[in-house]
C-alpha cells in the first residue's frame, strides 16, 4: 500500500486494510494514538470504527493517519468532511459558501450556486 495513495473505500474497510498493511492490532493503534496527544483513542472505539458501528471524527482520522504515517486525506471520509466544511455556510460564512461551491464545480457550474443565491423568492 503506497502512503501517497488514497482510499475510496468506506472508512472501516480502509482502516482495516491500513492496519493490516502496518501490522497493527486495535490495542497497538490505540496505544500509539495515546502517545501522540495524551488522550488518544480506545481500542474498543477503533474496533467500532473498523467494523462500521461508529462514524469517525476528524480528530480520530487525523490521529490514525499520523500513527500510520499517511495524510488524513487518505480516507474518503476525511476528504468528504473537509468538502462539507468548505461548503457549509455556518462554517465559512454565507458569502463564501457559494464561492466555494462554484470553485468545486469549475467552469460548468459558474452560474449554479451564485444564480440560486441571487434568485428572488
Amino acid at each position: 500500500m503506497s502512503t501517497n495513495s488514497v482510499s475510496n473505500k468506506p472508512f472501516g474497510d480502509a482502516l482495516r486494510e491500513l492496519m493490516a498493511a502496518r501490522g497493527l492490532t486495535y490495542r497497538e493503534l490505540a496505544q500509539r494514538t495515546r502517545e501522540l496527544d495524551g488522550r488518544g483513542m480506545t481500542h474498543a472505539h477503533i474496533n467500532m470504527l473498523a467494523n462500521g458501528h461508529d462514524r469517525p471524527s476528524t480528530r480520530a482520522m487525523e490521529l490514525i493517519a499520523q500513527v500510520c504515517g499517511i495524510e488524513p486525506s487518505y480516507f474518503a471520509a476525511h476528504r468528504l468532511a473537509a468538502a462539507m466544511r468548505e461548503l457549509e455556510p455556518g462554517e465559512v460564512g454565507l458569502e463564501r459558501a457559494p464561492e466555494n461551491i462554484n470553485a468545486r464545480l469549475g467552469p460548468r457550474g459558474k452560474r449554479g450556486a451564485r444564480a440560486r443565491q441571487e434568485r428572488p423568492r
